[in-house]
């Protein structure tokens, strides 16, 4: 059922991100089809319009995902949706990829709407150490631990891939528990 007077404590966005695969300048070149990504992308404009903030509490924590090529974006994300940044968390992988450096880290920046209040935990690392991720895109459970000893219920999760045990989720890929205004 979907509730759109919902408000919420914890929000988690892993936004498409208007990405460009590696390869895919060189196959243009040579009139190939270019690579595309498992999934549809918004532009940053559409991302931006997304109604993020009018589900946020006051105090409510924003964790939301941005690959190192926007994460200048991110920030501006964060910003429309009504945030305010405070800290990075570091997702360090043990492989990676990319064009001029090996990416093996991927950030997951934390702010606050109106006033940063810590009802739960603080002082945790900024770092995530894990495994390869499963399948692309999907974020590491150790992410989900290490929000839910800091912020409190009810938690959504934008862009889910997958349905957490706890979490309300949006997104094209799962059964929604919420509506976003755009």
């Amino acid at each position: 059922m979907i509730d759109k007077a919902q408000k919420y404590s914890c929000i988690l966005a892993d936004p498409p991100w208007p990405m460009r695969m590696a390869s895919q300048r060189k196959r243009s070149k040579e009139g190939k089809k270019p690579d595309s990504l498992p999934y549809p992308t918004l532009s940053l404009e559409d991302i931006c319009k997304l109604g993020v903030g009018s589900l946020a509490e006051p105090g409510c924590h924003l964790w939301l995902w941005t690959t190192n090529s926007h994460l200048k974006e991110g920030f501006h994300v964060m910003e429309s949706w009504g945030f305010k940044y405070l800290a990075p968390i570091h997702w360090v992988k043990p492989s990676g990829m990319g064009n001029w450096f090996i990416h093996r880290t991927q950030t997951l920046l934390f702010g606050y709407k109106e006033k940063c209040v810590f009802p739960l935990g603080r002082y945790r690392p900024n770092v995530l150490f894990t495994t390869d991720p499963v399948k692309h895109s999907q974020k590491p459970d150790e992410s989900y631990r290490l929000i839910e000893s800091i912020s409190p219920g009810p938690r959504l999760e934008l862009f889910a891939r997958r349905k957490i045990d706890g979490w309300d989720s949006w997104g094209n890929e799962v059964e929604c528990d919420t509506v976003i205004a755009v």
